[in-house]
Formats: structure tokens, sequence, C-alpha cells
């Protein structure tokens, strides 16, 4: 096999954009075909200027097949199997030089060794199951000073982890280069959550298994002067510590500092997945249920059998505002369920009613709960009734709205 000079698996490769659930999709990053071991260092020799670099890459083959064996099994690299060179070459489909200088006989050079996983796969055994995880979703928060942010598009923490090829480890962190839902969404303050059903909609949303949470507390003592940091390694929903490290770095030099904060969170998510406790929680990947009526009469009068709800707009500034919308909605009479859609905090979330009762009975409902249901070209939107808004006339000779007789099969109780 020819070995290329050029880059074959990009240090960023895009690892496909996750489906939807909202306005924008996220661009994520991640992925890649390779198991790549960067940073080894050759000098070699020969007769040609091109003999000494096609030396120098044989070496480096050499070189990183038990650094590769020794990330994925946690043993000393002097315990790697000895490969020949031709088995070497077998799964080697590319060599990306970071830095080389070319003398008239001689090759120095820092190069990347990029094995196929299919190919290395064999000489792994029972290895090549770590050689990838299930995605999950990173969350690089940063505490600066007075500062906390994650995926803000100007955190140094969050560029320190982009700059991390997806090849050098077996854990898929599925990165985002974030838009504005994404820096809204996946905030500082949403890391520290607790509640596992918004955690869910974060999941659905980038397609994801789980969630890692790799904090970093940064420390300057002065402005160009000595800096240290906390590093915190967090995974799932509920921010299980898999491993604190202390960082230092005595020149200033911060950029190095959270490029080494990466490799030793790194280093402890591996050593987790090896384990075995970098498993996914199912709670996250339950399916949401879907909303079925049993011969439920439409919206407006006239039968829709199966009619899956009625989806509203409203305004979620936090969290405590949907959880209070969502508990009146609850408490409405002809309101069966209320399922989350989508979330956007700080903008307008969207809700599915399931309802059995006429709309107009069903925005008298509301109306007596201080919400007024109403019809935009945007779609309808619900939202407080405000001051100055005429309370609605009841539709009927005053009895409380209730749901048409009759077996209503498969409607759950709410998330």
């Amino acid at each position: 096999m020819a070995l290329s000079l050029g880059p074959a698996a990009p240090a960023d490769a895009q690892r496909g954009s996750a489906r939807d659930a909202g306005p924008e999709a996220p661009e994520a990053v991640g992925g890649g075909s390779g198991l790549v071991v960067g940073g080894v260092k050759v000098d070699t020799t020969g007769k040609t200027p091109n003999e000494a670099r096609l030396n120098g890459w044989r070496e480096a083959q050499r070189l990183a097949w038990p650094a590769l064996w020794a990330r994925l099994s946690g043993q000393p690299q002097a315990q790697a199997p000895r490969l020949p060179d031709s088995a070497l070459t077998s799964m080697v489909s590319a060599i990306e030089v970071e830095s080389e200088k070319l003398g008239a006989n001689r090759y120095v050079a820092t190069l990347a060794v990029v094995f196929d996983r299919a190919r290395a796969a064999t000489f792994l055994g029972n290895l090549a199951g770590l050689a990838t995880s299930p995605p999950f979703l990173l969350i690089p928060v940063l505490q600066d000073a007075g500062t906390r942010m994650a995926y803000e598009p100007d955190s140094p923490w969050l560029q320190a982890w982009l700059r991390l090829r997806a090849g050098e480890t077996p854990v898929d962190y599925v990165r985002i280069r974030p838009g504005p839902a994404d820096t809204l969404l996946l905030s500082a303050w949403q890391a520290e959550r607790r509640n596992l059903r918004q955690w869910r909609v974060v999941v659905e949303r980038y397609q994801v298994a789980d969630i890692v949470i790799p904090e970093l507390i940064l420390e300057r003592s002065w402005h160009g002067g000595p800096v240290s940091a906390t590093l915190i390694v967090r995974f799932g929903p509920e921010g299980r510590v898999l491993g604190r490290v202390r960082l230092a770095n005595r020149v200033g030099d911060v950029a190095g500092l959270m490029d080494e904060a990466v490799r030793q969170a790194d280093r402890l998510y591996v050593a987790a997945l090896r384990a075995g406790n970098l498993l996914p929680d199912p709670a996250l990947l339950e399916p949401v249920a879907e909303v079925q009526v049993a011969e439920a009469p439409a919206i407006g009068g006239g039968a829709l059998p199966g009619a899956p709800g009625m989806r509203v707009r409203v305004a979620t500034p936090d969290d405590a505002t949907l959880r209070a919308i969502e508990t009146q909605l609850r408490a409405t009479p002809g309101i069966a369920s209320v399922r989350l859609v989508s979330l956007a905090l700080g903008g307008e979330s969207v809700l599915e009613l399931a309802t059995m009762v006429p709309l107009d009975e069903l925005r008298y409902a509301l109306d007596q709960r201080g919400l007024r249901l109403v019809d935009e070209p945007a779609g309808r939107l619900l939202r407080r009734r405000q001051e100055g808004d005429a309370p609605l006339p009841p539709p009927f000779d005053g009895a409380v709205p209730q749901p048409a007789p009759g077996p209503v099969d498969g409607l759950p109780a709410g998330d």
C-alpha cells in the first residue's frame, strides 16, 4: 500500500448533521473512519531524500502501533503484539505530516499515523470493540473568572476540543459548530440541570446516546502570567464525576494548558470506557410516546380517528415558566395530555395538546385558567391573558367542558 503524504482523514471531519428537532439543523463534528496516533517523532537517514522520508514513515508505523494498542488496552506499550512491517503497512491508510525537515540524506519529522479501523480490527482482537464508543454529546464548560460558558463560539475551551482529531480517541465525541439555537440550548446552565425530561429533548435533537461534560475552572495569576486550572470530568445528565485533574502552565500559555486538559479528560473517558463505566442511560433513549385517540372528535367538530392532537407555540423564557404552563394545561378540563415537542428556552417552545372537546370550549377552559389561545399566521400561540383582554363568554350553558363519551385508549398521563 502506498503511503500518502497529504492528510487522508481531516482532523475535524464533519460527522454529519444530526436530525433536526427545530428550525435549524446543528452541524456536528467528529466521527472519522481512521484511528489516529499523532505526535510520532522520527529521525531517519537514507541514500536519497526520498529514501530517508520513506524510512521515516516506516519507523512511524512501528512506533504508532504499540501506542494505539496501549491506548485501547490500558497496558504498557512494551506488551503490544509484535507485527512485521507488511502487517503494519496493510492496516495503515495514511501518514499525516505535522512537521518535517528534509535534508540530503536525513529526515526529521513529527507525523500522525492513520490506521484503518476495519483492517486494524483483525490485529486488535477483543480490543476492536473499544475502537469506538456510542456517540456522546460533548458540552465543554469553562469557568474563567466570573464567566461561565459552553457553546459560545468564542470559548477557547470549545476550540481546544475542536482541535482534537476524532481518530485519536475511541470515544465518539459529538462536537457542534454552534449556531444561535445551539448556544442557547447547550449552555453552561443546561450542563448543571438534572431534569431528565429536558435532557431527552437534547439527546433526540442531536441524535446521541448520552452526554459528556468536561468542566475546566481556569485560574489566572495576572494578565500574561502563570495560569492553572482544575479539570472536572463528568458523564451523563446526573453529572457523575469520573475524575479530577490539576493542571498548571508557568509561561501563561492558555491554549497549551487547554490542549493538555483535553488530553487528560480524554484519558479519563477512555479509562471509563474500558472499565464499562461509560454506558448510555437507557432512560435517555426511551422513545417519546405518540398521542393516540380512538374516535376523537376533531377540534372544531367532526370525527378524526387517531388524531395526534394540536400543537401550540408558547413563550418559554426559562424552565420555571415552562413547568408552570405545563402544570396549568394538565389541570385544564378538556386537555387529556401535554407533550413537549421542541424546547427553546429564551424563545418559543412547541407543545402538543391532546384534547377531546371542540375548539371554542377549549379556548374558554384555557381562558378560565388565565391563558389565551390565539390564531396567528405562524400557527396557534398560547399566552397568558393580558391586561385589557376581555374574558371570553362561555360557549355553552355554564357546564364544565368534559371529554366526549366513549373509550379513550393510548392517552398517556403526561411526560
